[in-house]
């Protein structure tokens, strides 16, 4: 379309398809009236002719934003973590962009009120819905969303008893698997790397390593058992300190790949060689294949988790009121290394 690309409106983009406006409207937007061959169908060609909805004018016509915030947790300045936010962020603005959404991220430093970050979006009308990390069993943030009755979806699930829209990566499965797997290969210390309990994810980690050894006749050793906020640095030193112990580990399960990164480092700070370790991972980046030695990984990509997360936030926009069908819980990919 050449220079027209600029100039393409719904009409245009309708006709093009030889679709009608409704039928692209709601395609573009992951209407669930739409069959999924059609949503793609349109999709793409919005993607590939330029296709921009007209914000401004429907913010003036209908009070809307379109736009879509997501809340990241911020990064420490003085480690290295990971907050996942550059993959998440690609996946919420793939799916929000080809529906007219634009999409804003808000980093949350350490220590900072969530709920005033909620109160400034909501209130200065910045944007139509939320999607945050990082959930806890009774999460003031969800809390507060209910009681105002703004659109959100979490990365995570709650306690609550009030059901709200998710999307989850199954850790508890994930967590079981690398136990098992690790006990089948012969380690019986096994270390679990885990987040703080206040996050839902560590509960749910915490269940799957528990339940793996319970079914094999095995003691829990709350030693093993690391809690430790999400950085390289932290990971580190507690794991210099655990092996200088009676009775340390033979094995490693980390939560993710800078975590992995800083225990194998701990492990050589002391002299020890990771390679003579069990060690598996969660992961939501390649990153971990490239550390040596290689673990087993359990593997989700945080591109996709965005577009889930996405996707259920534009049906809730939409109008689904069936929160039960904006849950959804993922399984992660194990990827054994071909030379063990």
């Amino acid at each position: 379309m050449g220079d027209d690309r600029a100039r393409l409106n719904l009409k245009s983009l309708a006709r093009h398809l030889d679709l009608s406006i409704t039928t692209v409207s709601r395609a573009l937007r992951n209407g669930p009236e739409v069959r999924k061959e059609t949503i793609e169908r349109v999709q793409k060609a919005a993607a590939e002719l330029g296709y921009v909805r007209d914000v401004g004018g429907l913010t003036l016509r209908t009070g809307l934003s379109y736009s879509i915030c997501v809340l990241m947790s911020a990064v420490p300045p003085d480690d290295i973590a990971d907050t996942g936010s550059v993959g998440l962020l690609q996946g919420v603005h793939e799916v929000a962009q080809a529906a007219g959404y634009a999409v804003t991220a808000v980093p949350l430093a350490p220590g900072a009120d969530p709920i005033d970050a909620l109160k400034t979006i909501i209130d200065g009308r910045r944007a139509d819905g939320l999607i945050f990390d990082h959930t806890l069993p009774m999460d003031p943030r969800v809390r507060f969303l209910l009681e105002r009755d703004f659109p959100f979806v979490t990365f995570g699930r709650t306690e609550l008893f009030t059901p709200h829209a998710w999307f989850d990566i199954d850790d508890e499965d994930a967590t079981y698997r690398a136990v098992r797997h690790l006990l089948a290969s012969g380690y019986r210390r096994i270390c679990l790397i885990n987040p703080p309990t206040e996050f839902m994810f560590s509960q749910y980690r915490q269940r799957g390593y528990r339940k793996a050894l319970s079914e094999a006749g095995m003691e829990i050793d709350p030693r093993l058992v690391l809690d430790l906020d999400l950085t390289a640095r932290r990971t580190r030193a507690s794991v210099k300190d655990l092996m200088v112990q009676e009775s340390p580990p033979d094995a490693f399960i980390c939560v993710n790949d800078i975590t992995s990164l800083g225990m194998m480092t701990g492990l050589r700070d002391i002299g020890l060689d990771p390679a003579d370790f069990g060690f598996c991972a969660s992961t939501t980046t390649r990153l971990i294949e490239y550390v040596e030695p290689t673990p087993v990984s359990f593997y989700f990509p945080l591109q996709e988790a965005g577009r889930r997360l996405t996707r259920l936030m534009l049906r809730r926009l939409e109008g689904e009121t069936d929160i039960t069908q904006l849950q959804e819980l993922a399984v992660a990919e194990m990827h054994v290394p071909t030379r063990r």
